[in-house]
Parts: C-alpha cells; structure tokens; sequence
C-alpha cells in the first residue's frame, strides 16, 4: 500500500470508530484541529469579571492570566502562554483561579465532571486543588468556567529542589493510582492532554487521534521537498503504542513539574480537565521524559517516589519505551502543522528538532534508567 493509501486508512479507521463515511471522518478531524487550541483566542476580562461578580456575590479587585505573573507563571513559560487561567484577586477573601474551556458547548459537561473529580480528590484527602465554591462550574459565552482555591507558594522552580520535587511528584502520582475508583465513583474516560480545545478527550490515546488531525489539516499544503519527513511523522504516529491494555487508575492528562504548584514537600497538583480512569502508565512517562530534559539522573528520582506506593508490570515495563513516545510525538504533531502553516514544510535534512520525537533511542535511555531504578 501506498504512503498516501496509509494515510488514508488513518482515517478509514476513524471512520469506523464513528460511523461515519471517509470523507465524513476527515472532515471530522479537520474540524478537531481548527477548534484546538482556541483556548487562546482573547476574551473581554471585564466581561468576565461582571459574570463572575454575579454568579458568587463577590466583588473582583482584579483579574489577570496566572502567567503575568513570574511567581506564578511555570518555569520555561512566557507570558501569554496560559490566557485562560486567571487569577481572580477578591475584596473579601482569598484569590480564586478561574480556568476558562472555550471548546463546544455540549463539553460543559466535561467542566462539570472536572468539579466531580476534584471532589472526589478532596474527600481521599489528595494533594490536588479545591473547588472554590459549592457551584464552581458556570458558562460564559458558552464556555465552561470552573473557579478553583488559589495555592500560595508558586511554581517549583529552584534547581536545586530538582531532585525532591521530582521524587514528589512520583511519589504523589502514585498515590493517585492507588485511589479507589471501581466503584464506579470516577467513571469516565482520561488521560488525554485535552489542550485541543476540548474536541479529542478522554484515554491517552486522544492524543495520537489529535496528532493525527494535525496532520490531516496540512496534508496538502506539504511542500514536495518534505514529503518524505510528512509521511516519516504520520507513520510515527500510526505505529505508536497507545496504552490500551494496560493497568487502569484515576489519572492525570499532562503530569509533570508544570502541574505541581506550593513548596517543595506539600506541593498541590493542579489542571485535572484530562483526568479520569485510563492506562497508568502515560502520565508516569511524560513525567520522566520531562524530569530527563533536565538530568536522566532525575529519571531515578521521580521512579523511587512512584513506587513507593506502585510496582510496575512486566507487560508495562516493555511496553515503556513505546509509551515514552506518546507526548513527545502529539506535540512534534503541533509543531509541525505551525511550520506548514507558516510557510515552511521541515525537510529530513534541516535539523528540525522534532524529528527525534517516536524515534526509540532517548525513549530506550529513559526506559532503561527507570527499569533500573525499579530493580535498586
């Protein structure tokens, strides 16, 4: 079969997930990517502040993105980069964090659902953020607003804590797939980034369906010359392993040091639109890939907190390699379209970085390092 004919089967497979006709489908993804992201898109803020004002009976003396700020804004970030969480600053009481999800209006429910979980979070006396009022969701402009309790202490950001807040926050995220759910109490699907505007949610392997409709939007504004690295990337994503059949928990969609807030020691975890019950084992990998852009010594940190409370499968442990590409190529996905969209399509030859995302050979230092870790 042809690379394009691949390609097409791509979505001749998501075509029958749906029920829907192939051109149906990819219309389908295209309409997914075109909403992601839109959580960007600028919003009125005073419009925002005379909503909130009504819906509590509180009074705003300000309202500002958390990233304007550099004692909240997480390490590496620049301003702009998360609009849609603002820090709400009240008359009368402690600030709020108002988190905005411009995505579909039949998705409410999903806000809702965010609000379900972190009660059920509160109740088994997790380190998570607390809903900040017994109604926390509204819609503004037909977007889901959940209000959440501000954490003090900002962002983990000293280098030198590197090595405790990693094994932290292994240590935490294993906690969190400890937690008591086949009673059915956090019954729906998670794990996914859900940073595509609300359209791909649910298990982990949402983010290799968002990938895929990234591609799909620029498939054919691909420069001749990179063909070849188009259809090297789509294969990645065609071929990766997507988690399924794996050991299931409560987990987090985006789990690393950017969802931790507080101080070294009582850190708070934060952003739970991904979460719900799906495989384990990709939220503990984005957490070593990124703790191992910094130090793969750091690797061995974050594996000694994690299982403290989980032993990993045989099954998971081979499988690890493989899961460690998940993230890395979703975003390689959305690094690529931006290129294309601006006029450049990256050839094999340019040094673009984010060829290396799917190849094996990090993922199998990282794998290695934390199967060794597990064994000391």
């Amino acid at each position: 079969m042809t690379k394009q004919g691949s390609f097409k089967r791509a979505v001749r497979q998501h075509a029958r997930r749906t029920g829907q006709r192939y051109t149906e489908a990819r219309a389908d993804l295209e309409i997914a990517e075109k909403q992601a992201f839109v959580h960007a898109r600028p919003f009125g803020h005073a419009a925002l502040t005379a909503h909130l004002e009504a819906q509590y009976g509180i009074r705003i003396t300000s309202l500002a993105s958390v990233d304007d700020d550099p004692r909240t804004r997480p390490r590496g970030s620049w301003p702009g980069h998360y609009p849609a969480t603002l820090l709400i600053k009240r008359e009368d009481g402690p600030p709020w964090i108002a988190r905005i999800f411009s995505s579909p209006a039949d998705r409410v429910s999903r806000v809702q659902g965010d609000a379900e979980i972190l009660r059920f979070l509160a109740a088994h006396r997790f380190p998570a953020e607390r809903v900040a009022h017994e109604e926390p969701v509204s819609v503004f402009n037909g977007s889901g607003v959940i209000v959440t309790e501000f954490v003090e202490g900002g962002r983990p950001a000293d280098p030198g804590d590197a090595p405790a807040v990693e094994r932290e926050l292994g240590s935490v995220l294993g906690r969190l797939h400890t937690l008591p759910v086949a009673d059915g109490t956090v019954a729906r699907d998670g794990g996914s980034d859900e940073s595509g505007g609300g359209f791909h949610v649910g298990r982990p392997r949402e983010d290799l369906a968002t990938a895929m409709s990234l591609l799909v939007s620029v498939e054919d504004a691909v420069a001749p010359r990179g063909r070849e690295g188009f259809e090297l990337l789509r294969d990645r994503v065609e071929d990766a392993d997507d988690a399924e059949g794996l050991p299931e928990a409560l987990t987090h969609g985006n789990y690393h040091l950017w969802s931790a807030v507080g101080t070294p020691g009582n850190l708070v975890i934060v952003g739970w639109a991904g979460s719900g019950r799906g495989p384990r084992l990709p939220a503990l990998a984005w957490l070593l890939t990124t703790a191992a852009e910094s130090d793969l010594a750091l690797v061995d940190a974050a594996m000694s907190g994690y299982r403290e409370h989980v032993q990993l499968t045989d099954e998971e442990i081979e499988r690890l390699p493989g899961i460690l590409n998940m993230k890395p190529l979703y975003l390689a996905c959305f690094q690529y379209r931006q290129s294309v969209r601006n006029g450049h399509t990256p050839t094999l030859d340019d040094g673009w970085p984010s060829w290396d995302a799917g190849r094996t050979g990090r993922s199998q230092r990282i794998a290695a390092r934390a199967i060794a870790a597990l064994r000391s």
